[in-house]
């Protein structure tokens, strides 16, 4: 789960940097990854893996039929956990996986290492498909010079069930329509869900670059 670093203000000193130097500019990437499933019909099916085992995947996109009713944001489900004891926005609902991307990381390999610790799954890094890369400031009104960069992924396909692996962490694991989302909900990654949302009611593309909590946002 992302946690903001320790705050600090704009003339505080920072370990190895001389006094009157301005601190080194900072900008710490994330991958958040909304699992995503139909809201009717949500059963798992099984497939083989590719040592000869059958394991569970989870599907979001179920052949449908005009009978069933629009493919919008009512139809969908979006997998959210809710964060406590993180240091950051406890109590709020979150993606169901989310994490720092580590040194010498790439942010794809940290949404699979996230998923197999947070939910204990098996995630094929190609079934992630990019959503919107967010810029964003670390907080709002704080200091400039630590910013974040969030990668948002959608998947709809993965090994296993998913499951609370950091109970510490995480206060419980819900499927929500995404036309019925809990409150309250990480400010930064609502405004993400309510893209999606739109996205699917109305066949509005998500950006591929958004921004939070600058002046204009």
């Amino acid at each position: 789960m992302p946690a903001l670093p320790r705050p600090t203000g704009a003339d505080d000193a920072v370990p190895d940097v001389p006094a009157g130097t301005a601190a080194p500019f900072a900008l710490v990437p994330a991958a958040y990854v909304l699992l995503l499933r139909p809201r009717k019909d949500a059963a798992t099916v099984k497939t083989t893996g590719a040592l000869g085992t059958s394991h569970p995947i989870g599907v979001d996109r179920a052949p449908r039929s005009p009978a069933d009713g629009p493919d919008g944001a009512a139809a969908t489900e979006v997998l959210l956990q809710l964060r406590r004891n993180t240091g950051f926005m406890d109590g709020h609902w979150a993606a169901g996986i989310a994490g720092h991307v580590e040194p010498g990381e790439s942010v794809t390999a940290a949404a699979v290492r996230e998923g197999a610790e947070e939910l204990g799954l098996d995630v094929t890094p190609g079934d992630l498909v990019p959503l919107t890369a967010m810029h964003r400031s670390n907080a709002i009104g704080g200091p400039a010079r630590e910013q974040r960069a969030d990668f948002f992924f959608t998947l709809n396909r993965w090994r296993g069930t998913p499951t609370i692996q950091e109970p510490a962490k995480c206060g419980g694991l819900k499927w929500f329509a995404l036309d019925d989302l809990p409150e309250p909900i990480a400010p930064h990654e609502l405004s993400v869900l309510r893209l999606l949302a739109t996205a699917l009611d109305c066949g509005l593309p998500v950006p591929a670059i958004t921004s939070f909590g600058f002046p204009g946002d």
